[in-house]
Formats: structure tokens, sequence, C-alpha cells
């Protein structure tokens, strides 16, 4: 008679390996929802800053142009944040770089009047107001602030006066190789200083915004769920093998006619059997003469 082969229960997973995986489980969560949430305080906010999206202050733009070059080339990647007015003005005052990434709006100035923002007063290289060839999202360093105490902060206080640095543009600088063009705004069209500027970031952006880069990231989620199936497989089938050895080893039960040819009698052991098989023969004989 056959008996079920009694299954080994499963290893339980290590206290070091429970913790490892609560920890990464921890960070993806935060992660997505700090993501979550920021685009979620971008969308909220995206009239408020010219229909940019900045996530808790903090805004990523790639540079188009070379008229903040060498500082940031074409390509790179800056981030902005969004600070204090105030705090800004007292850095410049102390002779401190300001590069600002802002809304530039041509048409309002034009609509306002031309003396309506402030002119350079020390820099008088900068002579020339123009508007931007197809790019309204602009950075450039501050070379001038202008303080009207009059109005509120946040409402025109601040008009700043900022220009390209990039001296190899002939046809935007002067005989002295001083850029000519400049712009003129107040704080209500600044998306933020710039805080980091790389080519490295540059590079990244623009891969992930790729056909390539797009189709990656879609194939590694892919990638990972097909390793992880693969090795579930694999440990469902040889989980079964293990489980057979060890009750082996421990002098289980097999299962019926299992490993038959291999069972070792003792001589006595064969004695006995040859004995018992005598014995039915003997039984069956006299059974078959009555």
């Amino acid at each position: 008679m056959s008996e079920e082969k009694k299954k080994a229960p499963k290893k339980p997973k290590s206290k070091g390996r429970k913790i490892t995986e609560w920890i990464l489980t921890g960070i993806f969560l935060v992660i997505f929802a700090i993501l979550g949430i920021g685009q979620i305080d971008a969308l909220v906010h995206q009239k408020d800053h010219h229909g940019q999206q900045l996530k808790f202050g903090f805004g990523t733009f790639v540079v188009q142009t070379e008229s903040m070059d060498p500082d940031y080339k074409k390509g790179d990647a800056l981030v902005t944040q969004l600070q204090s007015f105030e705090s800004i003005y007292k850095e410049f005052q102390k002779g401190k770089t300001i590069d600002l990434t802002f809304y530039y709006d041509w048409n309002a100035y034009n609509e306002a009047g031309m003396n309506a923002l402030a002119k350079p007063t020390d820099h008088p290289h900068l002579v020339e107001r123009i508007e931007p060839a197809g790019f309204p999202i602009i950075t450039h360093r501050v070379m001038e602030i202008h303080v009207d105490e009059s109005i509120k902060s946040g409402k025109g206080r601040y008009t700043f006066i900022a220009a390209g640095i990039n001296k190899s543009i002939a046809a935007a600088t002067d005989a002295d190789g001083y850029v000519k063009q400049y712009q003129s705004f107040t704080e209500q069209y600044v998306l933020g200083r710039v805080v980091i500027g790389s080519a490295f970031l540059g590079g990244v952006f623009s891969f992930v915004s790729s056909v390539w880069g797009l189709l990656i990231l879609l194939l590694i989620p892919a990638f990972y769920l097909i390793i992880t199936s693969v090795i579930d497989i694999f440990k469902a089938y040889k989980e079964p093998e293990e489980e057979t050895a060890s009750a082996n080893a421990e002098g289980g039960e097999s299962a019926p006619n299992e490993n038959k040819g291999n069972v070792n009698l003792s001589e006595a052991d064969k004695k006995r059997l040859k004995e018992q098989l005598l014995q039915e023969m003997l039984e069956k004989k006299k059974g078959d003469n009555k």
C-alpha cells in the first residue's frame, strides 16, 4: 500500500533578508510618494509659474542656446530654486553671482512702454533690450537689481537687469567685447535661481526624452519581472528534489517501488525471505491438491 510523500516545510526567510526587503520597499514607497506629491504641487501652481512645473519650488531646464557659454553650454541641464528676493538682493549686494531663470514677457513690456522698467545704470554697454528668438524661458546673469521701496514684494518691487555672458558672439557685443543685449523684468516673472548646472544631467534628460530612452525605461521593469519569475520557477523545481534527498538522508519513507534495486539485505533477512517463500509455495500446493 502506497503512502503520500511528506513535504518538508519551507525554510523561512532570514531576519536579514526580511529587513532588507522592508527597507527597499520603504525607500521605493517614499520616493514614489515624494514624486507624486511634487507632481501634484507642480500642476496646482502651474499657472502661477507661467505654465512651468516647479516641484516644491525646484525646476529643471535644458539650455537651448550658447548665450551663457562657457558657464552653461548648450544641452546642459539647470536645476533652479525659488528663493526669497530679499535674500537674492542681499547676496547680490555682497558680490555673489546670481543667475536667474525667468519668463520673458516681451508683449507685456511693449504694452507698458519702453520706460516702464529700469534701464541699466552701472553697465552702459547694455544698450539694447531685446526680444528672445523663440525662447520665452531664459537663464541669464543678473547685472543690476533696482528696488522700489514703495511697491510690495511680489508685485514689482524688484527689477532685475540680466544679460548673457558669451563674449564670442560678435553681433551682440561692443568693441570692448561686452554683451550689449539685456532683459529687464520684475520678480513676478522669476522662475528660480540656478543652483546646479550639469552637462551630465543634460545628457540624462536628453536620453530619457528620446525614443530609445523611453523604450529602455519601459523594458527595465519588464526584465525585472521576467528574471524574478524565472528564479521562482527554478526554486519551485528544485524544492521537491531537495526535500526527497533530505527525507532519504534522515531515514524517511520513500514512495512505493522507489529504489527497489538498491535495497541491501543481510544474510538473515535473505534466509527468512526464502523460508517465507517456500512456506507460501507449500501451502499453495496443498490447496491445489484438495
